[in-house]
């Protein structure tokens, strides 16, 4: 069992997370803007959320590192196209197990029509998106799953910037400095730009992975044991960027009428989509938002997230407009 006081938090830095990461967020760009051989590869992969690419987190981090981009490369292609695709659909990951059940995902990795079926139609497995995420790749036999997979990746990595090794070791130092000078709750919580994480009974250890995918501030996975905090490297936005950041969270109404509810208690996303009418992504939308912006945390682990709101916020939010037009004398 894990306690808070002897919690204790791992990195593991370097450019195969951030390829997976990258191609979650321009998994969400119309492909029509994307380089053309890029663009197909994505459109073979038929996952325009972007969720697929956050489930094999785990494969680089299995592989060990140096966790490189040319590594991860490797490590798909030396899987076992079945075991990828429990990989991919979330047999390592505890959550997903205990709503989607392990032999399920096992029947359906192997290419039983039922059980795909099963997990295309359930309403909360991978996030909801399953039907949206999955319906291409798991149309086709597992060594062409694998193949697509691969193709995307190679082409991935042909596009990335050869600064980003440096940027993403940089960042591992921060937090490496970070995790030596505070507790591991709250070098979490600082990193991971406002997440607290409460400890969970299925996580033997934590694993901070940080990425430079702007798009793609947070996400929370889960591999064997693990608990994966991916988070937005340099997360901490200069004065003008949180000024920027503040401005877009409270130009739209909907984003208003959600702080107030979670100013009032309202903290959990399906309370929030009751409230509003809004569906589950949107709310979820403007909820990331409100935490880039400092105006909300996130609170919790896979048994529950709760929004909470920072109440410091107010005094941040006064003093950067200070620092940007002065005050009286």
């Amino acid at each position: 069992m894990i306690i808070e006081h002897s919690l204790s938090a791992e990195l593991a830095a370097g450019t195969a997370f951030d390829v997976l990461a990258g191609l979650a967020g321009t998994s969400r760009t119309p492909l029509a803007e994307l380089p053309a051989g890029l663009g197909d590869a994505l459109a073979e992969v038929g996952d325009p959320e972007g969720e697929s690419w956050l489930n094999l987190l785990g494969v680089p981090l299995d592989a060990g590192p140096p966790y490189s981009a040319e590594r991860l490369g490797a490590a798909l292609r030396d899987l076992d196209p079945v075991d990828l695709r429990r990989v991919l659909l979330g047999r390592y990951a505890w959550s997903w197990c205990t709503l989607a059940g392990a032999d399920t995902i096992d029947a359906a990795a192997a290419g039983d029509e039922e059980a795909l079926a099963q997990l295309l139609a359930h309403p909360r497995y991978y996030a909801g998106h399953a039907a949206a995420s999955l319906a291409t790749l798991l149309s086709v036999d597992p060594p062409e799953t694998q193949q697509r997979l691969v193709a995307a990746v190679d082409l991935a990595i042909e596009h990335q910037a050869p600064t980003r090794a440096a940027e993403l070791a940089a960042a591992a130092d921060d937090a490496a400095a970070l995790l030596a000078a505070e507790s591991a709750l709250t070098a979490i919580e600082r990193l991971a730009g406002g997440y607290r994480y409460v400890p969970e009974l299925e996580a033997e250890r934590v694993v901070l992975i940080p990425h430079l995918e702007r798009g793609l501030p947070l996400v929370l996975a889960q591999h064997r044991a693990a608990r994966l905090v991916v988070y937005r490297a340099g997360g901490g936005l200069g004065a003008q960027e949180r000024v920027l950041a503040l401005g877009r969270a409270l130009a739209d109404p909907k984003r208003i009428e959600i702080l107030a509810l979670v100013a009032r208690g309202v903290g959990r996303s399906s309370e929030i989509v009751d409230a509003t009418g809004l569906t589950r992504s949107t709310v979820h939308h403007h909820l990331a938002q409100l935490r880039d912006a400092g105006l909300v945390a996130l609170q919790g682990n896979a048994r529950a997230y709760t929004y909470l709101p920072r109440r410091a916020a107010a005094d941040e939010a006064a003093a950067l407009l200070e620092d940007l037009i002065g005050k009286d004398q």
